[in-house]
């Protein structure tokens, strides 16, 4: 407690070199007695502290002593204001009162010449509220839990015990013990909704000492063309050494990407400013994905249903369908496995015997489940099997996978799982 108070002191007289034993009292809320004897104690450790009588006299620290002489270069002093700018920036320090003070004690001015801030335009709010959660749950080692959206569409309540927020790629992540997959995962805070702090604590758990990348995918190696109106873009998502400008002002760009849905949104969000130059495969799935996109505003068809948009040959046309089939919008799917709905042999039972308006034979009898125990990666890689083993109805398997995982969540059965 006393060292505590002889540096409370020391930050007071660094910060007005010069103030009266009574108002120290005051603010340390001890006697004027035990403030000379603080000061005395100071003097003795090699601070130059001392007293000063009569009119604008009082306790006194001279002018020449500053921290910097004693501890630190100027370069640290940057190097540590800087450090704890970034801290605050992240929500890490709920205000600057330690920032000021070393500010005070390095007699430094100019502090404010930066500013941090690691959130992008959109989120910053609501990322600040879950970093200073998740830091409290860190810090007071208590199991945190949360409703999460994974980059594959999933949709789910977790319950971890978090160690550690990692930055990396531009994004705060956490880095915690899953209970439900009982091992380590990271979630970015973004995706993370509803949290809470959860009672009891976390036990000792050493994470891992590099978190671990999400699970590999092929890479797809680009050879890609930019608008000159796109420029701007450009700069901001590739080095400099990867762009090329052509004379009429194009630029031309190859790079590498993981092959999954995030690389196709990426390129899509271009519109017609960007050209893939090369592989060829990825210039066809662009334009197939295109046809799509045209397809539901041409047609009308809604994007919820298991075939969302009707088949395109490559010219472009829509082969003729059958007068009699229903439309999308008068299907009703199995709210478990998405299986349409349109006889009444389709549907499965409820316990009375009466048939369900909600699931399918295969999903559902006598007003359970037929596989209790199921998840929706398991009904995932039995659609995926069918759709192999049968000539594939649902497209490539790639693009059933990608339809299954935002489509699924929203099926009754797994909107709450």
């Amino acid at each position: 407690m006393k060292n505590s108070r002889l540096f409370e002191i020391l930050y007071i007289l660094m910060e007005k070199r010069s103030v009266t034993a009574g108002e120290l009292a005051r603010r340390l809320e001890v006697s004027e007695r035990t403030v000379y004897r603080d000061v005395d104690a100071l003097s003795a450790a090699g601070i130059p502290v001392f007293t000063r009588k009569g009119q604008g006299g009082g306790i006194c620290l001279m002018e020449q002593f500053v921290l910097d002489k004693v501890l630190l270069s100027r370069t640290q002093q940057d190097e540590i204001l800087f450090a704890l700018q970034a801290i605050m920036a992240t929500g890490g320090a709920s205000e600057g009162e330690t920032l000021a003070r070393l500010t005070s004690m390095f007699r430094r001015e100019g502090a404010g010449w930066l500013e941090v801030d690691f959130t992008d335009w959109g989120s910053g709010a609501a990322e600040r509220e879950n970093f200073a959660l998740v830091k409290e749950a860190i810090l007071t080692r208590r199991p945190l839990s949360f409703t999460y959206h994974s980059a594959a569409g999933e949709t789910g309540r977790r319950t971890v015990e978090p160690a550690r927020l990692v930055f990396k790629g531009g994004c705060w992540y956490l880095s915690a013990f899953c209970r439900s997959r009982q091992d380590w995962r990271l979630f970015r805070l973004v995706r993370m909704e509803a949290l809470a702090m959860e009672e009891g604590s976390c036990p000792l758990r050493r994470p891992p000492e590099r978190p671990e990348p999400p699970a590999p995918v092929r890479g797809a190696d680009l050879h890609l063309r930019f608008a000159p109106a796109a420029a701007w873009r450009v700069r901001d998502y590739f080095h400099p050494r990867q762009i090329v400008r052509e004379p009429d002002g194009r630029l031309t760009v190859r790079c590498s990407f993981p092959e999954d849905q995030w690389l196709l949104s990426f390129l899509l969000s271009f519109g017609s400013q960007l050209e893939v130059l090369s592989p060829d495969d990825w210039r066809k799935r662009l334009v197939r994905e295109a046809k799509k996109v045209l397809a539901v505003y041409e047609t009308g068809h809604t994007v919820s249903g298991l075939r969302e948009y009707p088949d395109i040959d490559d010219g472009g046309e829509r082969p003729a369908q059958n007068k009699e089939e229903l439309s999308m919008e008068d299907r009703t799917f199995c709210q478990c496995c998405g299986m349409p709905l349109d006889r009444p042999g389709d549907r499965g039972t409820e316990a009375d015997g009466s048939l369900s308006g909600e699931y399918c034979c295969y999903c559902y009898q006598g007003g359970a489940f037929t596989a209790p125990g199921a998840t929706m990666e398991d009904m995932i890689a039995f659609n995926l099997k069918f759709n192999e083993e049968n000539g594939h109805p649902f497209g490539t398997q790639e693009e059933a996978e990608r339809m299954m995982r935002s489509w699924f969540p929203t099926l009754k059965r797994w909107k709450n799982a």
